[in-house]
């Protein structure tokens, strides 16, 4: 009987971790089309600054950051190299004067490779040369991490690497500016508690370090 109960739990246990996972699963997809949806139906006014990636740029209040300048946001939580190719035909619409692009460390959790992450980056500048050539392109490096708070999943070496493979491609190609943000972060190879809740996000002391430190670029003709 004792073992029969101890199987028993071990299967509810089990399956409603499925069920949460399922669940999460759901909600970000319900996010991504929601979030997509209204990127499509907003107006295709054009010339304006462009942000584009994952749940780092999402979370960014640019109009309460820069309230003098015409900012888009398009980051969505949760978007990889892959998800940002399936949605630029609508970016590149805007033909922005700049794009500002970070995007990759979610591949990394769906365990793609460095050299496939850095060939998507590849194809993403690529294809805005080609269809929106006056468009100033900026590739930010990825951020650090910081495991001791939790999330585990984007090793260093991993991050390091792709770092090194866009670096690589800006040598090769110069058909855009690479911004060392993942230096202005990390300390000792980590993400500094000061700047993050989570290990992977930024709160908003590192958001606003991070604004600052692109306004170079955000501000100049």
């Amino acid at each position: 009987m004792k073992k029969n109960f101890l199987l028993f739990a071990l299967v509810f246990i089990l399956s409603s971790a499925a069920f949460a996972a399922s669940e999460s699963d759901n909600l970000k997809l319900a996010y991504y089309k929601v979030k997509f949806s209204i990127f499509e139906s907003m107006p295709r006014d054009t010339e304006k600054i462009v942000f584009l990636g994952d749940s780092l740029t999402d979370y960014v209040k640019f109009e309460e950051i820069f309230p003098d300048l015409k900012i888009k946001n398009r980051g969505i939580a949760g978007d990889t190299t892959l998800g940002v190719l399936k949605r630029l035909d609508e970016v590149i619409s805007l033909k922005p004067s700049k794009l500002f692009l970070l995007i990759g460390t979610n591949d990394i959790v769906f365990n793609r490779k460095a050299a496939e992450i850095v060939s998507s980056i590849r194809k993403i500048i690529e294809t805005f040369r080609e269809k929106s050539p006056s468009t100033a392109l900026y590739v930010q490096t990825l951020f650090p991490v910081n495991h001791n708070l939790g999330d585990a999943r984007r090793p260093h070496e991993a991050i390091r690497e792709i770092n090194d493979g866009l670096l690589n491609l800006s040598n090769e190609i110069k058909d855009f500016t690479l911004i060392d943000t993942y230096s202005l972060f990390a300390e000792n190879g980590q993400l500094p508690e000061r700047y993050t809740i989570d290990g992977v996000h930024l709160n908003g002391t590192g958001i606003l370090r991070w604004m600052e430190f692109l306004s170079v670029w955000i501000k100049e003709n």
